[in-house]
């Protein structure tokens, strides 16, 4: 978040009030176009998925540190979705059915392919 130390009242508190509510604003617009379309919500579902916000991060190493810092990332993205109210849930949950709906299209593939190498055997 853009902050700064400065008197109050002054020139520079007005410009990091204005840049820090700005910046929600463009972020909140940015987000609810992006969960608008088919191809962001894949993206969406996409980089929720390289974050691994649904998985654990413990390696037993200090691998975990990394995984932890882009866990973050993707628990923001989700904190920002949440703060859209009931538009963006219901937003996110049409991108985790279409994503869950192309899984579940190749696993088919997968299972089809499968079964027809057995039939060649």
């Amino acid at each position: 978040m853009y902050q700064s130390i400065t008197e109050k009242n002054s020139k520079q508190e007005q410009l990091t009030k204005y840049m820090q509510a700005e910046l929600r604003r463009r972020d909140e617009e940015a987000l609810r176009y992006l969960l608008r379309s088919k191809e962001g919500r894949w993206f969406l579902m996409r980089l929720l998925d390289l974050t691994k916000v649904t998985q654990s991060c413990f390696t037993g190493n200090s691998h975990t540190f990394y995984n932890e810092g882009k866990r973050d990332v993707g628990l923001a993205v989700m904190r920002d979705i949440a703060n859209l109210g009931i538009d963006g849930v219901k937003l996110k949950q049409k991108a985790e059915l279409e994503y869950i709906e192309t899984q579940y299209k190749a696993q088919e593939i997968a299972s089809d392919y499968m079964k027809g190498e057995n039939e060649n055997v």
